[in-house]
């Protein structure tokens, strides 16, 4: 390999280098502050938690009377899938994609699905699958508005009281830490209170041991029907943000194995020019020592 072209990977590999340390910093910046955001949001999880707790007792009284908790007449369900617009984030999008898809083929042998991606990878993805997408959501952003993700619960609940889903099932990446994140899926509608309890299993846990019995008035119907519109938007809100948290710690791991591999590449290719520059330099030196020889 010449001289010019190993000076010209050397020079790639560095250009690469400092892009994807660039990627690096900004990544970890975003993920400390969609972690901060995650952790703040946790409160109301646990204030839900609680409630659920308390008010476990006495919700399955009602549950016949609110339409939340019964699946009506039918047998298609809506699948909400979270993405990222974004690439550049390792196996982030590739393993809740792979896995909403092999969850979808089994529920698809007993009902109809209809596909609800979010996220500009997930739209694409699905589309490439031949997947028919009637309708899908993106650009939410890196840290995500309530605003946003009310726009997603509505046309959920408002698909789900009229009929036209039996249930809403969400997929979604759990953020466990910087180094691990987990594809998950919860139904979402009709609301089943083991389900809820799976979602915030752990506040539950640490509350189970506080059981009151409340005086619900009106009813528990009305309480329900009120409170669990409101519910939905959080489980929304709270997955995006789990996702969000992932996304930029599957970037920032992304990004620096791509630092490590183009600086140890870099060192390849100087290595590589080190020892093409001395055998240029003993082969030029050899050169001038036989024509002098041959002056001579």
């Amino acid at each position: 390999m010449e001289l010019k072209e190993i000076k010209r990977k050397i020079d790639s590999v560095r250009n690469i280098w400092k892009l994807t340390g660039a990627l690096e910093t900004l990544s970890a910046l975003k993920m400390k502050k969609a972690q901060k955001i995650a952790l703040l949001s946790r409160p109301f999880a646990e204030k839900t938690a609680q409630v659920l707790s308390m008010l476990d007792n006495n919700l399955g009284k009602e549950e016949d009377g609110s339409v939340f908790f019964r699946k009506s007449p039918g047998n298609k369900a809506l699948a909400l899938v979270l993405a990222s617009d974004r690439g550049f984030c390792g196996p982030f999008n590739q393993n809740i994609l792979k896995f909403s898809e092999k969850e979808i083929k089994e529920m698809q042998k007993s009902r109809a699905i209809e596909l609800l991606p979010v996220g500009k990878k997930a739209i694409s993805y699905f589309k490439r699958k031949g997947y028919d997408i009637k309708r899908n959501f993106f650009g939410i952003g890196d840290f995500g508005e309530l605003d946003d993700v009310k726009l997603i619960s509505d046309f959920l609940v408002k698909g789900f009281l009229q009929k036209e889903y039996q249930e809403v099932y969400l997929f979604y990446t759990n953020f466990v830490s910087t180094f691990s994140q987990q594809p998950k899926m919860a139904r979402l509608l009709p609301v089943d209170r083991e389900n809820l309890k799976e979602f915030f299993k752990k506040e539950i846990a640490a509350n189970s041991a506080r059981s009151i019995d409340f005086l619900i008035e009106p009813s528990y119907k009305m309480l329900a029907e009120e409170i669990i519109p409101g519910m939905i938007v959080y489980l929304i809100y709270q997955a995006i943000l789990e996702g969000n948290a992932s996304e930029h710690s599957a970037r920032m791991m992304a990004m620096r194995n791509a630092s490590e591999n183009a600086q140890k590449k870099a060192g390849e290719l100087n290595l590589s020019y080190n020892k093409a520059r001395q055998e240029q330099i003993t082969r030029e030196v050899s050169e001038v020592s036989s024509a002098k020889e041959a002056l001579d």
